[in-house]
């Protein structure tokens, strides 16, 4: 079984959104151990975005459901996919226009993922939110050959976030 990290590796000086604060990794002592202070958006890397980022009052990260975050994925171009299985990744993605993103509701996905920052504007996102579309952004795809594959993807159970960095593999074989 060929399995694919397909996140982003966390680092001092990496890329962020714009805006978002810097991330920064602090080694302190704990007596005879080390342990590290982080300092991170929850939007810093691969990570995915619950629908309380854009829509008042939804589910926090904490609340989405682990069996929407475990299951098929096709990887394929930007903006081309053939909807056979629950969720997508892109690869040299763009932002979605809201045509795009209203095409991926009516294709019954449960998730939606891309190797840039953002899957597009607020109109976008609350678009694919609003139908319980779990976006995962930041991902690294570019040595995944498309097709499908079995996906494995967990952020931090961070209680009512609006976000959380994640894990993401792909398996080249069928979770059984």
């Amino acid at each position: 079984m060929k399995i694919y990290d397909v996140s982003s590796p966390l680092y001092s000086g990496m890329p962020v959104y714009p805006g978002d604060p810097e991330f920064e990794r602090e080694e302190i002592s704990a007596g005879d151990a080390v342990i590290s202070r982080l300092t991170l958006s929850t939007h810093t890397g691969t990570h995915i975005d619950a629908p309380s980022h854009y829509l008042s009052g939804a589910s926090g990260i904490d609340e989405v459901p682990l069996t929407q975050l475990i299951c098929r994925v096709e990887v394929c171009e930007f903006p081309k996919f053939s909807g056979n299985v629950p969720a997508v990744f892109f690869k040299h993605s763009k932002d979605f226009s809201i045509d795009l993103a209203e095409s991926l509701c009516n294709s019954g996905f449960t998730v939606v993922g891309c190797d840039s920052d953002s899957v597009g504007g607020t109109a976008v996102h609350k678009t694919l939110l609003e139908k319980n579309i779990v976006i995962i952004e930041n991902l690294c795809l570019e040595s995944v050959p498309d097709g499908e594959y079995s996906m494995v993807a967990l952020p931090l159970k961070i209680i009512s976030a609006d976000a959380a960095p994640a894990r993401v593999v792909l398996l080249d074989s069928v979770i059984e």
